[in-house]
């Protein structure tokens, strides 16, 4: 394209001389020179300074045309440099430059403000995003070489390390070990693996090395299919600002008809540059991006990044909030949650765990360990063998004695009688020679801030609050709903079943899906608003797809987003109005020859120095301390929505999300 050619070396030229190589810098710069060069000549009658303001004058002109034509040449559309034009155009041929100038100056701070406050935010989510692994380690002849991801083909054989992520989505060849699918599937459990068994790129390898033959090229495995996906739909959510800019086309229109009408009607540039300038919608342009710009920075200082202003008011509108279980409502770390001795002490069936699982690095055995060592096992029995099952258990002796440890699964299999008993957790048998002896529950940690959360969450407006789980247990599912308050809960849910239920759910309104791994990458795309919580340690794509990244583990700082979400709705209102307001008073008075292009441009500062105050009021508390703090409330109170009440709850627990969904009862 010839044009976008030419736009691209003037603007080369341009940051050569821009000060921190930003353009929009240049042209605040550019106005402010002369604004002051022109009231000085105003007020001391100085016409050495309005000539040399001149020259400075038509320089910003000359910025905001070459915007305006690479906008209109190169979008296809108009921006609101067009009425600055004009407005300099105008006021330049009536003799009054000066109002050109403050108009121009003004905006151009404003904007260049809000955008800047974006940018950088933007810049620092970008900075926490972290690529997976790059390169896969492939067996070829007797030689290991290390190669790009991208370049692996299929069936090629890759060496997994202990503790390494596994790179290819493939089956296991040779080996057998545990695998930690907790960033792909949500499940806390590792899972046994062995020959034969498919493994997913994005999981992590336990307990022992694997040979791996990859199934797919390196650019069809999971992370890069997911990232195909999380781009998709980023795109998808570009339809909103897409019909605001529209809006915004029109209102410049509409408002550059009214002055050329103006203009035929009178013959005047004197009413001409006086409408243009008490019109020019500096209030419209800043209501919004000044509100998103105090409420970026409000949460950035609460460790809370937003990646622009779109997510923000899109939270203004969410009915059902999506909760991952995982990481986000618990803490994905385990903890014994229940002991049952059957046949023998409690503490001697600790000490016998104890000594068994001792033997092994698996978090389910240090956990055990633990616990045991926190209720005074002190010391362990001789084990004179031991034998790994991965995925399934532990078998050793004790003397005489056979012990087995595992799954309710793996002591069925072996035909041994289990006693009904009553537990909320996984479950993890303890049997001597082939006698149970006892059951010992292991769970997930839920976060303590999380009791009375889904109350907050009612009380922001949000109608549902739904929790996801890739547990494939529903009773954890469900303890863990009840703890929070959740009005349902979806357990075994895959990151495809994440994805169904937030566009099943979109039928009913907006969503918002929180999470933190890998696994909940194409649901927080998939939603109106995706949330990521834990940013400052999370190195997975679900950062990638998130609009917000909460840097830390407190959930209430969901709370914190949704309160200042709803109050920037309510300010952008205010803000509107009153531009609205004026803007109507002030073409009146224009109209009727009343105001000159002087008072109209003071007439028009007046309404945007409201709203960018009025905004800022996201940013600066002691705004609302202030003498004015009582009207600010007062406007809140008209504009702000009412709170929810907490929703009567409304369990639903579907391994489903196809098939199922979910009507907020009345």
């Amino acid at each position: 394209m010839p044009y976008k050619t030419y736009f691209d070396k003037i603007d080369a030229q341009l940051l050569k001389i821009s000060p921190a190589r930003d353009i929009m810098l240049l042209r605040v710069i550019a106005a402010v020179i002369p604004v002051v060069c022109f009231a000085l000549d105003a007020f001391y009658d100085m016409p050495v300074l309005y000539w040399l303001g001149i020259p400075f004058y038509l320089i910003c002109l000359a910025l905001y045309l070459e915007a305006l034509l690479k906008t209109i040449l190169l979008m296809h559309k108009v921006s609101a440099e067009l009425l600055i034009v004009l407005v300099m155009i105008v006021t330049l041929l009536d003799g009054e430059p000066l109002s050109g100038a403050m108009v121009a100056w003004f905006i151009g701070l404003g904007l260049y403000i809000s955008f800047t406050i974006i940018r950088k935010n933007r810049e620092k989510i970008e900075a926490l995003i972290q690529d997976s692994k790059k390169t896969a380690q492939v067996l070829r002849g007797d030689q290991i070489h290390e190669i790009p991801l991208l370049e692996v083909q299929k069936q090629d054989v890759i060496i997994v390390a202990k503790g390494a992520m596994i790179t290819v989505d493939g089956l296991i060849s040779d080996g057998e070990s545990s695998i930690d699918e907790a960033f792909v599937t949500g499940e806390p459990f590792p899972v046994f693996k062995q020959r034969g068994d498919a493994v997913i790129s994005g999981t992590l390898n336990l307990t022992a090395p694997l040979k791996v033959v990859a199934e797919k090229n390196g650019n069809e495995a999971f992370i890069a299919i997911m990232t195909r996906e999380i781009e998709a739909g980023l795109q998808q959510k570009s339809s909103l600002q897409k019909r605001a800019d529209l809006t915004v086309q029109m209102l410049i229109l509409g408002v550059t008809a009214y002055a050329f009408l103006l203009l035929f009607m009178t013959g005047s540039l004197h009413l001409m540059a006086t409408a243009l300038a008490v019109v020019c919608p500096c209030a419209w342009a800043l209501a919004t991006p000044t509100a998103f710009a105090a409420n970026i920075g409000r949460l950035a200082r609460s460790n809370i990044l937003a990646r622009g202003g779109e997510p923000l008011e899109n939270m203004q509108d969410i009915k059902t909030l999506i909760l991952d279980k995982t990481g986000t409502v618990t803490k994905a770390v385990l903890e014994v949650s229940q002991v049952i001795a059957l046949a023998m002490p409690e503490q001697d069936l600790l000490t016998l765990c104890a000594s068994v699982e001792s033997r092994f690095e698996h978090p389910i055995a240090n956990t055990i360990v633990a616990y045991a060592n926190g209720h005074g096992v002190s010391h362990l029995l001789n084990v004179t063998q031991v034998e790994d099952l991965p995925g399934r258990g532990i078998k050793a002796r004790i003397g005489a004695d056979t012990v087995l440890i595992g799954s309710q699964e793996t002591l069925q299999q072996l035909d041994i009688e289990l006693p009904p008993l009553d537990y909320t957790g996984r479950a993890i048998w303890v049997a001597v020679n082939r006698e149970v002896k006892g059951v010992i529950v292991i769970r997930d940690i839920i976060r303590a801030e999380m009791q009375g959360l889904v109350t907050a969450i009612h009380e922001c407006g949000i109608e549902t609050v739904l929790l996801a789980t890739g547990d494939n247990e529903e009773s954890e599912a469900k303890r863990v709903a009840e703890y929070i308050g959740a009005d349902g809960y979806f357990y075994n849910f895959k990151p495809d079943d994440k994805t169904a239920l937030v566009k099943k759910m979109q039928l009913q309104g907006k969503v918002a899906m929180v999470g933190d791994g890998v696994n909940d990458a194409p649901a927080l795309a998939a939603a109106n608003v995706g949330i990521a919580i834990g940013g400052h340690k999370n190195v997975s794509l679900a950062v990638m797809s998130a609009d917000i990244v909460i840097l830390g583990d407190d959930a209430k700082d969901l709370i914190t987003i949704l309160r200042l979400s709803r109050k920037m709705g309510g300010i952008i209102k205010q803000n509107y109005t009153w531009a609205m307001g004026f803007n109507a008073i002030g073409l009146t008075l224009a109209t009727l020859g009343v105001l000159n292009p002087i008072l109209a441009a003071l007439f028009h500062h007046l309404s945007s120095v409201f709203v960018v105050v009025n905004a800022s009021r996201l940013y600066f508390t002691g705004i609302e301390n202030s003498p004015i703090g009582p009207l600010f409330q007062k406007m809140d109170e008209i504009t702000c929505r009412k709170p929810m009440s907490p929703a009567e709850p409304l369990l639903i627990n579907s391994e489903n999300a196809a098939e199922t969904v979910v009507e907020q009862q009345p």
